[in-house]
C-alpha cells in the first residue's frame, strides 16, 4: 500500500469523505461542511487525484480507497 500524503488531507477533506460515506447528497453537503458546493467539488477532485481515482470511478470509488487507507 502506498503511503498517504497526509499533509494534503485536512479535517475538512476528512469531513467530506465521512459525509460521502454515510450517503450525504452533494446538494446537502454545504449544510454539513462549511464550504460552498463548488468548493466541495473542487476538494473531491483533489482527493481523487491524491488517491489516483479515475473520474469515472465516482464517489463510491473514492470512499472505498479512503476506507482502505484508514481515513474513514
Amino acid at each position: 500500500m502506498k503511503p498517504i500524503k497526509t499533509l494534503l488531507i485536512d479535517s475538512i477533506d476528512r469531513k467530506i469523505l465521512y459525509e460521502l460515506s454515510i450517503g450525504a447528497r452533494m446538494k446537502d453537503m454545504p449544510n454539513y461542511v462549511p464550504l460552498s458546493a463548488a468548493s466541495i467539488e473542487k476538494r473531491k477532485r483533489h482527493l481523487k487525484k491524491i488517491f489516483n481515482v479515475k473520474d469515472k470511478g465516482g464517489d463510491r470509488e473514492l470512499i472505498l480507497v479512503a476506507k482502505e487507507k484508514g481515513l474513514i
